[in-house]
Parts: C-alpha cells; structure tokens; sequence
C-alpha cells in the first residue's frame, strides 16, 4: 500500500528512450534478450557496464549484458549513473522510496543508502539529479531499470545515485563506501555510461577501442585519470570507475567484453552524430 507522504521518482522518459505501455515495453525488452547469448563467464558477476541511449540505439548492446544476469541470485542493485544535466557537488544517492518505470515500482533500500552516504564527506542523500521536474530530467539511470525488472529473478531493492564530478576522490571515496556497506547482501553494480560522442565514425572506433582497453585493464583509479584527461570517453567514466575500484576491493579478476557497438552501426547511417556503446562484465573467479 502507497500511502500519501510516499516518495516516488516517477518515469520521465517513458514514451521516448523506451515504449512506454507496458506490453510493448515486456516484448521489445524480451526480444533483445531472446537474441543474446548466454555466456559461461566461469565466476560471479560483481557488477556491469551498460550503455543509456534509447533502446533502439542501444538495447541490443544493454541486453547482452543483462542476459547474464538471469541466472545470478541478487537482492539489490546499485546503479551509478552520470548526472548529465543538473550540477552539484559529490554524489546524490536517491533519498526517495521508489523509482518508478511503466513495468512498476522498483523500492528503494533506504537503509543501504544512508549506510553509504553515511562514509564519505562528498556522499549525500539528495533528489538532486534524480527530479523530473528540472528543465531536463535524468535518462541514464533510469533506461537500466526495466531491463533489471525483466531478468531478476526475484523482487529486488535499488540504491540509484548519479554525480558528475569524476575526481578520483570522490571515485575512490564511493567505492570504499559501497565496500564497506554492502556487507553480505547480494549486490550487483551497473555503472551507466556511453562511449564515444562525436561527429567521426572512424574516431569513434579508435577511442572507444581505446576505452574498452582501459575497462578490461580493471585499474579504476587509472581508468578516472585517462578519462578526464581526455584518452579515454565515456559519459559515465565515473561510474565505470567507481565499478572497477570496487571490484578490485572484492576480488574481481576480469572485465569481459559482452557486446561492442556504436550508433552508426546500429542504425547504418555512417557520418554524423556517432555514440559508442559497450556492455562489460566485472567478475570474480568462483561463485
């Protein structure tokens, strides 16, 4: 029962990055996983990277990653995603009860939340980033959630957090804070970013090459310094940054590559606006 003081984070882009009746939404979603295969990645996932465009762009690539989870036993996800639009300092970790998608209301584990904020100066419980209501409201964690509610298993609750600011820092003070909280729930990371952002097909290649290079390195805090010194491009280096660093705190020994593409590819029209996609495993030997 949803009672009147309930804080929901009702879906903004419904309708746009992804079908908004819910039908249409369970078939398109359900096509791209029934077209990717399953992979025998020979350990536990600690978490993925996944891409945020609209699914039509991007769904395919986000669905090969998402398939992999359909056999993992999780309780909660915590989606770190970039901030692309509102600006503030730090990260902002929902402080709400719900985000809401056409698919329904996916809980917020607001003691988990508070337990990571709670770690770090530069961490605080806020809807900063999160509101529907700013002249542009945040796309790139919301788009990851109704691939969740497709392939979890069980009911499972949600820490979302956005920021922009990708120090190292402020990074590195995330990642010991997600460590030093999760304790022993069953916890999967998805770290929201695109690759490449430009005119040219043939530098998109290169740099998301580059890129992908630079995740499969698994060096979180080398990861962040490539990225904002410009070698590597992701959107969500942050995020991606934050996954490494805390994989490497849990023992994570690989990155695997799921899917790789690009805009261009995707749609066949060479030349113009280009955005790079990849979805990446981080995983640890064993179960």
């Amino acid at each position: 029962m949803i009672n009147s003081g309930t804080k929901i984070r009702r879906a903004a882009w419904a309708g746009q990055f992804y079908p908004g009746n819910p039908e249409n939404l369970k078939r398109m979603i359900d096509q791209y996983l029934d077209s990717a295969p399953m992979l025998d990645v020979g350990g536990r996932i600690i978490g993925l990277v996944s891409p945020h465009a609209g699914y039509q762009y991007s769904g395919a690539t986000a669905a090969a990653g998402y398939k992999q989870l359909m056999d993992v036993d999780f309780t909660h996800v915590i989606v770190i995603a970039p901030s692309h639009a509102e600006l503030f300092p730090g990260v902002s970790i929902y402080d709400g009860d719900y985000y809401e998608t056409p698919l329904g209301l996916i809980p917020v584990d607001k003691k988990l939340a508070a337990d990571i904020a709670s770690h770090g100066d530069m961490l605080r419980l806020s809807e900063l980033g999160h509101r529907t209501s700013t002249d542009r409201a945040e796309h790139s964690l919301e788009v990851q959630l109704p691939f969740l509610q497709r392939v979890a298993a069980n009911d499972f609750k949600l820490v979302p957090m956005v920021f922009h600011d990708y120090s190292v820092a402020i990074c590195r003070q995330l990642a010991n804070a997600i460590v030093e909280s999760i304790g022993d729930k069953k916890v999967v990371i998805v770290a929201s970013s695109d690759l490449y952002h430009g005119y040219s097909y043939d530098e998109c290649l290169e740099t998301d090459r580059r890129t992908v290079q630079g995740i499969t390195s698994m060096d979180g805090e080398e990861f962040c310094l490539y990225a904002n010194k410009g070698i590597y491009q992701a959107c969500g280096a942050g995020p991606i940054a934050v996954l490494l660093m805390v994989g490497e705190s849990l023992g994570a020994d690989r990155a695997i590559v799921v899917d790789q593409t690009n805009s261009a590819d995707v749609t066949g029209a060479i030349g113009g606006w280009t955005v790079g996609y990849a979805s990446v495993l981080v995983v640890k030997e064993g179960k």
